[in-house]
């Protein structure tokens, strides 16, 4: 019988020591075998054999974890936005903007190149992006500044409520929900991952789009396998309309 033969058959688990008599020589209790990181370490004592070696055994669930362990995990760098010089704290029409969408204060800034309200964005702590809301008329109307950003969240609440723009998810979040602006025309990775943490997600899209509304519901509760309900709407949910106040806090 080969050696690899014979490591296989102990079937050691990791971290597992055996000693006996050697294979080889015949050697009374002079071997020994240890199981360490998927590998198995193995020698005979007895003077003149010269059995010694590793072998390395299909590792287990459990071998990769230890293994894993022993890894450094490397800690991704988060790059921090760099903030325009035309962007800037306040600016005139801000206000107004703040007051007429009944806005949380947000951090908002001000864009004095194109005229537009800048929502920042941030990640464990650091500005990656922002979004920008033309006040007058402009064009786009939403601007992305760096697009490093996947979505954008507002408030804190267990239930997620999916919704395409900035404005729309303050909001629902300052109905009690979270609420996530997709920033974008279609559902990520990145989106399904940071779903998958709330226990219930509304997709409360605006009115002409149904049938992405039932789309994304049905792609969201297949992902996440979190329950999943499309609500349909009378008129975007940033114009706070007194109906669809009524049925978003139905789920509260």
């Amino acid at each position: 019988m080969s050696m690899d033969k014979y490591i296989d058959d102990l079937d050691l688990s990791e971290g597992d020591t055996v000693r006996g008599d050697c294979p080889d020589c015949g050697g009374k209790n002079t071997f020994t075998a240890h199981k360490s990181g998927g590998a198995v370490v193995y020698n005979c004592y007895k003077l003149g054999c010269k059995i010694q070696g590793i072998h390395t055994v299909g590792m287990t669930a459990a071998d990769i974890e230890a293994r894993m362990k022993d890894i450094p995990k490397p800690k991704p760098k988060i790059e921090a936005m760099n903030i325009p010089e035309h962007v800037v704290k306040s600016g005139a029409g801000l206000d107004e903007f703040r007051d007429k969408w009944d806005l949380w204060d947000q951090g908002l800034m001000f864009d004095l190149k194109d005229n537009r309200a800048v929502f920042p964005i941030f990640h464990k702590g650091v500005m990656i992006d922002a979004v920008g809301r033309a006040l007058k008329g402009g064009n786009p109307k939403w601007l992305r500044y760096t697009g490093k950003a996947d979505y954008f969240v507002a408030g804190t609440g267990e239930t997620v409520v999916v919704v395409e723009d900035v404005i729309s998810a303050i909001t629902v979040a300052k109905l009690g929900f979270t609420g996530m602006a997709i920033l974008g025309t279609s559902l990520s990775a990145a989106h399904m991952s940071h779903l998958g943490d709330y226990s219930q997600v509304i997709v409360a899209l605006d009115p002409d789009a149904a049938h992405k509304t039932l789309k994304y519901r049905q792609e969201i509760e297949a992902w996440t396998a979190v329950a999943t309900t499309a609500l349909r709407l009378d008129d975007d949910i940033k114009y706070r309309v007194e109906s669809d106040i009524q049925k978003l806090k139905e789920f509260l």
